[in-house]
């Protein structure tokens, strides 16, 4: 192959009244020619199989044959075909030669090309677990040369090895799903004989509590009742009293009239544990919003919401929401 590529440099091909280099040397600079399938351009280019690793390819018209000839990755291949395949991805003479050395191409990151590469020649026995973990590891190291980004370059190498550690996170997710499906059904079948058991005994248990619950609220509502008829009947005597005192500078206080009521006693049954009754204050119903809302706004939950709210209106395509500062930012999807 060497014989041929040197017999066809372009010092040679310059005397020619074709320049048969034209097509590749115009692709290299963003120019794009006209093209047909099965026609090759002579010029230095590259292809992959997909899911594969790149690899160099030589196109040139061969004088002694009156033919195309091509090379992929130095073994010769079908001209017209490997055309087909790397036409819109031409390179460099000096990065094809680097390509054929096994160096990764310039616009490659080097820990996904070398794992690309390497694709396929797992040996058998190897835990799949532990050979994930290790390229994982491989390509969580190589972020560190993608800490800043200054360039467009950079970010498609970088673009790279994310595609590179999304596909591993792909990978090791089939497989843990492949592996946990005999349990996941296992435990379904457990789930359907046993959980409408659970299910039916809870819901009931839950009844009753919540019958016992009603029947301690009216018993609250009865106590509450009695202190403030308390609270009436001390206010009463303290107003007859002062009524019947004679006019004095001080009036005397009459005695306080009050009903001693105890914390709610525990429930305690014949059968199981003893229950508590605690009484709680529970929100019935809202009658002012904007009240609740100021009284509320300096809350680390309130002022959450809000922002969640103000991105949700943001993402909606709303501009004129008061209170807030905005900035553009570009996400990668």
């Amino acid at each position: 192959m060497n014989k041929h590529m040197e017999a066809q440099s372009l010092g040679s091909i310059a005397t020619k009244l074709v320049n048969r280099w034209a097509w590749w040397q115009n692709a290299l600079k963003g120019v794009i020619g006209p093209m047909s399938e099965g026609q090759p351009e002579q010029g230095y280019y590259r292809t992959r199989f997909k899911g594969g690793k790149w690899e160099p390819v030589a196109l040139w018209w061969d004088e002694d044959s009156g033919g195309w000839l091509a090379y992929r990755s130095g073994r010769e291949a079908d001209p017209a075909e490997t055309w087909n395949f790397c036409r819109t991805h031409p390179i460099t003479r000096a990065d094809y030669d680097a390509a054929l050395e096994g160096k990764p191409f310039p616009d490659e990151d080097a820990v996904v090309a070398d794992q690309v590469a390497k694709a396929g020649d797992n040996s058998a026995g190897v835990d799949e677990a532990a050979e994930l973990q290790d390229q994982i590891a491989a390509a969580l190291t190589g972020m560190n040369a993608y800490a800043k980004i200054a360039d467009d370059a950079t970010a498609a190498k970088a673009l790279s090895l994310r595609n590179r550690l999304n596909e591993l996170s792909n990978q090791a997710d089939k497989k843990r799903e492949a592996l946990k499906k005999p349990h996941f059904e296992a435990g379904k079948a457990v789930d359907a004989k046993w959980q409408p058991l659970v299910k039916s005994a809870k819901e009931g248990a839950n009844k009753v509590r919540d019958a016992i619950g009603s029947w301690e609220t009216v018993k609250l509502q009865q106590q509450r009742q009695r202190e403030r008829d308390a609270e009436t009947a001390r206010l009463a005597a303290e107003e007859a009293a002062r009524a019947a005192e004679p006019q004095s500078d001080v009036a005397l206080a009459p005695t306080p009239v009050s009903v001693a009521e105890a914390a709610p006693a525990p429930i305690k049954p014949t059968y199981g544990k003893s229950a508590s009754v605690q009484v709680k204050t529970i929100l019935k119903d809202v009658t002012d919003w904007t009240a609740l809302a100021a009284y509320m706004i300096g809350h680390p939950t309130m002022q959450d919401t809000l922002r969640q709210l103000a991105q949700r209106a943001l993402d909606a395509g709303r501009t004129n929401i008061p209170g807030i500062t905005t900035e553009e930012k570009a996400a990668v999807r």
